[in-house]
């Protein structure tokens, strides 16, 4: 692969975070001794923009406004590039993102033009004042700005005039997009400083300020767009996706087509105007959006992915990802995203809604390969032992019996995880098999000290993600993931450095990560590190970079003189000081170079602690008369037993059994689990919590749920008559299968007439389908007796109804077939628009009224025929011999219309 195949000018290769075209990190290259830290660059300022490499050159942004351009295999400074003055977050008093702010979303780079474009926060003049927004233009060979930029972003919003945009209060963190001659950047407010709009701005790449739009039309308040760890996305040109955060929603249920001009908590479709301006075109928000808004469980924590087409299906191509802090998965069709509460049940129109897993600040990652999988690593604030920590899901991609995209929860990596922890990104050679990694920066916790870059395999084993390897980083940037590039991987640190990762390495020494379990602060643990000499060297230094954890005297002792395999031990002992994820490495001077290894451990508290997973259990929609049920696990992961004080239960139709008595001790370590029930009587939406009272405080479970009417199958006709039919012909009727309730019917037993009976099923009706509110199946059935005689048979159906088996039955009767001759001159002829079909008599729709001209043939014939048979045979002598055939036109007023032979 050239430097200029693996060109990576956008956040995550194409969005996704699937980087394809790696074939030379493999699992084996990476899991070896010839794979590591190739440089470490020193910027100025912490780097939250993902680098990106074009042109063989490595692009960095930094906090401070500081904008470089790297040697990609060796780091070396080629050229830099100060933008101005960095805003100061104290100005608002917001200490998400200290000392600096200058530039944060991940730039683009148009590769054509080998420019790169990218928004800087600064002030308006000076170092201090008003703050402003600019968007930048830059020659990746040089830094120099191009003509007509920088452009200040400000005005207001072409979808609602009395809306400003405030640079002062607007940050902006998802990666820009570049689509048709325009770079488009989305904004949300620094810790919800009001209004906390959200916003899109696009800029011409001619440098002219093209459009604002605005997600909080009409209010100004909330829906920011955030997407830690994503960029907007486009599917197709003049198409952009994005999800934003809490803020107004719709006070009722809202098709997705027609978006309410406040878009909180919702996935929302943009769609370029004529005019260049920008409108919303489609969304999907939660059924419980609002409850999301006041539990500030926002679903735009997560960004939006467009997921490749092998994660599609026939009835639903371009599939959608989005998980957001509530920890549910939705699968959205992008043709029609599904509005909020459009399911029959007032619940979510998503093609699949799974878990909870775990709260997401990032976004889901696939991999094409193996059946195709999803990964998304979740996230915590780090504050008990492990029990609350993040981890990396796997889900499998598969197709459910109706033709639909599923994800299945397969396989979790063994570690754990704490808020700040990167997205995943996958590397492989296209998707061959056995091509693929799983990459993330671990972090401990919101602090990012002692992070590191893991690898794991992508397909789990026994329902585990194997940890490949591991490497020490420093201090991570929050939410960041590593970048990739012509086999080499990239991470930016919030230390001020830009790390390069690849082969070949020297590695002097080998050793493997350690991890401790759970160790309660104030006490210790100890294990031994074993590394093992692959040159002659001596051993002259080591220490740890975190206080809580100490290296003791070493097996040979310092200065330790080694020759090549030969192990060199070291005691190193575990004293956590606080609670959550503790990381950090064992560091090692030698004659020819530094050696790290990765310490990870978790400080348990040594008090009681409770926790609860998941905190919120949505059931989506529910007929009215049944029931959803879900579970949570309250834990103890304290060292000190908690006593239960109080239990609070939600009201009905929320039910909930197995919570602990009053008085009940929680040792620890240990759990129980309640399971929840959501028994709609009545239809509506519906919200309450489950509240737990302990001496080691108080927790509480959200819940909510949607009811609508229950399914009803009505089926007609009951009985089809095909009366006399002549052997060696056939006759076909229908029935149909109709809903007419609320939400969706399941056909669960679907039995059609057997073969031999003369009876055919033209039409199916699958067990296992399901039929909308107000929707029907329409059947057919053929009646072909080969033999004459009577002849009976049924098609048995059950829905999920509950009104039992439903059984539709046909009757009727093989003849013999009368041979009729063919019209003769001076005997009989034939009129209108009949003809001789296998000795039947044909009647087709006529275009022309009949001899009387009195009617038109029914519509009813249209496209089937009749066959008359005879009981006698005409005579073909001369006279009046003949037959009249009558037939009933019902929207004639039911008069007879003769045909004459």
């Amino acid at each position: 692969v050239s430097a200029s195949d693996a060109d990576v000018t956008t956040y995550g290769a194409d969005g996704t975070g699937w980087y394809s075209n790696q074939p030379n990190l493999s699992p084996a290259l990476v899991g070896g001794g010839s794979f590591g830290q190739q440089f470490s660059a020193t910027v100025s300022g912490q780097v939250y923009a993902q680098p990106l490499v074009a042109n063989d050159t490595l692009l960095v942004a930094t906090e401070k406004n500081n904008i470089y351009g790297l040697d990609p295999a060796t780091g070396a400074q080629r050229w830099t590039r100060n933008l101005g003055t960095p805003w100061n977050p104290a100005d608002l008093g917001c200490a998400d993102l200290t000392p600096d702010i200058g530039v944060t979303g991940t730039p683009v780079v148009d590769p054509a033009t080998n420019t790169m474009y990218l928004v800087s926060k600064s002030y308006v003049s000076g170092t201090s004042g008003p703050a402003a927004w600019f968007a930048h233009a830059l020659d990746i060979t040089s830094g120099a700005e191009r003509p007509n930029f920088p452009v200040v972003i400000a005005g207001t919003a072409a979808n609602d005039h009395t809306q400003t945009f405030t640079a002062t209060k607007q940050m902006q963190r998802p990666g820009l997009l570049l689509m048709g001659g325009t770079v488009y950047a989305a904004f949300g407010a620094h810790c919800d400083s009001y209004p906390y709009s959200g916003w899109v701005a696009g800029i011409s790449t001619g440098g002219s300020l093209s459009t604002l739009w605005t997600s909080a039309s009409h209010t100004g308040g909330g829906a920011g767009i955030w997407q830690s760890g994503g960029r907007l996305v486009s599917d197709g040109a003049g198409q952009i996706l994005l999800s934003t955060g809490n803020g107004d929603v719709a006070a009722a249920p809202t098709p997705g087509r027609t978006p309410p001009a406040t878009l909180g908590e919702a996935v929302v479709r943009l769609a370029v105007q004529g005019d260049g301006s920008l409108e919303a075109t489609d969304y999907f928000a939660p059924y419980d959006a609002a409850s999301l808004n006041g539990w500030d469980a926002d679903l735009g924590s997560g960004a939006p992915v467009a997921l490749p087409a092998q994660f599609g299906t026939a009835s639903h191509p371009h599939v959608l990802a989005e998980v957001g802090k509530e920890g549910y998965v939705y699968l959205l069709d992008r043709d029609n995203l599904g509005g909020m509460g459009q399911s029959s049940t007032g619940g979510d129109a998503a093609i699949e809604r799974v878990g909870p897993d775990g709260g997401v600040w990032g976004k889901p990652t696939p991999w094409g390969g193996d059946g195709g999988y999803l990964y998304i690593a979740t996230a915590s604030a780090g504050g008990t032992a492990g029990s609350d920590g993040g981890v990396l899901h796997a889900y499998k991609h598969g197709v459910d019996g109706s033709g639909n995209p599923t994800l299945s929860l397969v396989g979790t990596a063994s570690d754990s995880f704490g808020l700040s922890s990167s997205a995943a990104v996958v590397t492989s050679d296209a998707s061959t098999s056995g091509s693929a990694l799983v990459w993330v920066i671990y972090a401990p916790d919101g602090g990012g000290t002692g992070a590191q870059l893991r690898a794991y395999d992508p397909v789990p084993v026994n329902g585990t993600l194997r940890l490949v390897n591991s490497w020490p980083i420093g201090v991570s940037s929050k939410f960041n993931p590593p970048a990739v590039d012509n086999n080499h991987v990239y991470v930016g640190t919030r230390d001020g450095h830009v790390l390069g990762f690849g082969s070949p390495v020297t590695s002097l020494m080998a050793g493997t990560a350690m991890t401790w379990t759970a160790t309660t602060v104030g006490q210790s643990s100890v294990q031994t590190a074993t590394l093992t000499a692959n040159a002659a060297l001596t051993v002259s230094a080591m220490g740890t970079t975190n206080s809580n954890f100490a290296a003791g005297a070493s097996s040979p002792p310092l200065p330790a003189t080694l020759a090549a395999g030969q192990k060199l031990t070291v005691p190193i002992t575990f004293s956590p000081s606080t609670v959550g994820q503790i990381s950090a490495a064992l560091q090692l001077t030698t004659s020819i170079g530094s050696v790290s290894e990765a310490l990870n451990g978790v400080g348990q508290s040594p008090n009681a602690e409770v926790s609860v997973k998941p905190s919120a259990i949505s059931f989506g929609g529910v007929a009215v008369g049944r029931s959803a049920t879900g579970s949570a696990t309250f834990s103890n992961t304290g060292a000190q037993p908690l006593t239960v004080q109080s239990v609070d239960n939600p009201a009905a139709p929320f039910g909930v059994t197995g919570m602990p008595a009053v008085g009940t001790v929680l040792r620890p370590g240990s759990s129980f689990t309640a399971t929840a029930s959501f028994s709609p009587t009545a239809i509506g939406t519906f919200t309450d919590a489950l509240t737990l009272g302990s001496s080691a405080g108080n927790l509480s479970v959200q819940m909510s749920g949607s009811a609508a009417k229950p399914p009803q199958m009505v089926v007609t006709p009951l009985q089809l008559k095909y009366g006399t039919v002549p052997t060696g012909s056939a006759s076909i009727a229908s029935f149909t299968v109709t809903n007419t309730g609320g939400t969706p019917l399941t056909i669960t037993k679907s039995k059609p007439p057997v073969a031999g009976s003369g009876f055919t099923a033209t039409s199916t009706l699958p067990e296992g389908s399901d039929i909308a509110p107000g929707a029907s199946a329409t059947e057919t059935v053929q009646f072909a007796p080969t033999v004459t005689g009577a002849a009976t048979d049924s098609w048995i159906l059950t829905g999920n109804d509950g009104s039992g088996a439903q059984s539709v039955t046909f009757t009727g009767s093989g003849g013999t077939a009368a041979s009729v001759p063919s019209p003769t001159a001076g005997g009989w002829t034939m009129n209108g628009t009949a003809s001789l079909t296998g000795g039947g008599l044909q009647l087709t729709d006529a275009t022309t009224k009949n001899q009387a001209g009195s009617a038109f043939w029914p519509t009813a014939v249209d496209s089937s025929y009749l066959d008359v048979s005879f009981d006698a045979a005409i005579d073909s002598g001369t006279g009046a011999d003949g037959l009249t055939l009558a037939l009933a036109d019902p929207a004639a007023g039911a008069k007879a219309t003769s045909l004459g032979l």
